[in-house]
């Protein structure tokens, strides 16, 4: 590429003789790169070419070349949805197994190997010993099971939120899942007891409210 003229401008206007000047100096530096790189003409919008700026560009002002963006994935222009499948309904007493299986290691690589001894070995699993139809209570992946109980009463500011566990290696299998029950509707009794308390106190309070009014209009026709 040769060297175009050299300005050295010492004041704002030389700056529109200096760009009368370079124009063509513009376009042939434009001209040879087109020439010395031919598949620059698609990597470069004609916009921003150095032609096209002294070119399109009033005096005194600049304008920027812009780019269109392009989105550069496989999905361009395509709704992804989930896989569609046909509705079965459920048998009745249907009850699915816990999702936190998959959360030990040993079980999801068994149950996700094709092989023949993983599938042997998940066969003589007793998958219906993890299943459990009480509500707070399930099988946790670190070898136990988990009681879950969360109450709020903003009105007397009463918060209750439990989560416990039952080990395995300590209260054995059945042993640990029949505690996680009892301990949860041991939690739900506690629970109901408690708003029957706060049951009779809000109707003692609501009656020692309407005395006190009434004393008070006594009063006041006295």
């Amino acid at each position: 590429v040769s060297s175009g003229p050299v300005f050295h401008a010492a004041h704002p206007s030389c700056f529109v003789d200096m760009l009368s000047a370079m124009r063509p100096f513009a376009r042939r530096l434009s001209n040879e790169a087109q020439t010395a790189w031919p598949s620059s003409r698609g990597l470069f919008p004609t916009s921003c070419m150095p032609g096209a700026l002294t070119d399109t560009a009033p005096a005194g002002t600049r304008s920027f070349g812009t780019k269109r963006v392009r989105q550069r994935r496989r999905s361009r222009g395509r709704i992804i949805q989930l896989k569609e499948t046909h509705y079965e309904p459920k048998p009745e007493g249907y009850q699915s197994l816990p999702l936190s299986l998959l959360a030990s290691g040993p079980i999801r690589r068994v149950l996700s190997t094709r092989s023949q001894e993983a599938q042997r070995l998940a066969g003589t699993i007793d998958w219906e010993r993890y299943k459990c139809d009480v509500k707070g209570v399930r099988w946790h992946a670190s070898g136990g099971w988990r009681v879950q109980f969360d109450k709020r009463d903003y009105e007397h500011n009463f918060f209750v939120k439990c989560s416990c566990y039952f080990r395995v290696a300590v209260y054995g299998f059945d042993e640990a899942k029949e505690l996680a029950i009892a301990y949860r509707r041991r939690m739900e009794a506690e629970w109901e007891e408690q708003l029957g308390i706060w049951a009779k106190l809000d109707e003692r309070r609501e009656a020692e409210r309407d005395q006190r009014r009434a004393e008070k209009e006594q009063a006041m026709i006295a």
